[in-house]
């Protein structure tokens, strides 16, 4: 039996109207995450972290508490959980705040699970991200909005973008300049994709 998403709660801020639940997603809350859930009234399916950050430790949901003292995020230890429980699929929300070190330390879980195998994204103010590794992605068309594409890899060869308003063609895309930022749509199905190396893409 095919299984749905593992959904991850962190402990950045994020917004009701991002939450998608799906009939067999797997809800794991990483620490304060769990706080998020309980506003949201979403039902946690499992409670990780060292509990440096959450007021009171629930005793209706069940709960693995890790040595504060590590070298994993309670995010990362989610994401090992789930795939330990036989999760493919990943999305991850309250990754990005107002820290900017917590906000790439999460971005980092998506090169993570795609080095592994996994699918991964972020969805954050109505905005995904995912990482695309020598692979072809079509995004549904829109009439307005941005995508904006970043080479994770020193260089990215052959990143390719079709129907945006700026258009590459077997490109080297390298990680030290920012050329991606900013395209956009127009109302056609944008099509990426990368033949060497490994891109994150905002849209």
């Amino acid at each position: 039996m095919k299984k749905s998403n593992c959904i991850i709660i962190a402990g950045g801020e994020f917004k009701e109207k991002d939450i998608k639940i799906n009939e067999g997603d797997f809800i794991i809350a990483a620490d304060k995450g769990y706080e998020y859930a309980q506003k949201l009234n979403l039902k946690v399916d499992l409670l990780i972290g060292d509990f440096d950050s959450l007021n009171q430790i629930p005793n209706d949901v069940e709960i693995i508490k890790l040595n504060p003292i590590k070298d994993d995020t309670d995010s990362l230890d989610a994401i090992k959980e789930g795939i330990k429980r036989g999760y493919k699929s990943f999305i991850i929300y309250g990754a990005l705040g107002n820290r900017l070190e917590h906000s790439l330390a999460n971005l980092s879980l998506l090169i993570y699970l795609k080095n592994k195998g996994f699918a991964g994204k972020i969805i954050d103010n109505g905005k995904i991200y995912i990482v695309l590794k020598n692979e072809s992605i079509t995004l549904p068309k829109r009439n307005e909005g941005y995508v904006s594409v970043f080479s994770i890899s020193e260089k990215s060869k052959g990143v390719t973008l079709k129907n945006l308003k700026y258009e590459l063609n077997n490109y080297e895309l390298k990680n030290d300049v920012p050329l991606g930022i900013d395209n956009e749509y127009i109302g056609l199905t944008p099509e990426i994709s990368v033949s060497d190396g490994m891109i994150l893409v905002i849209y």
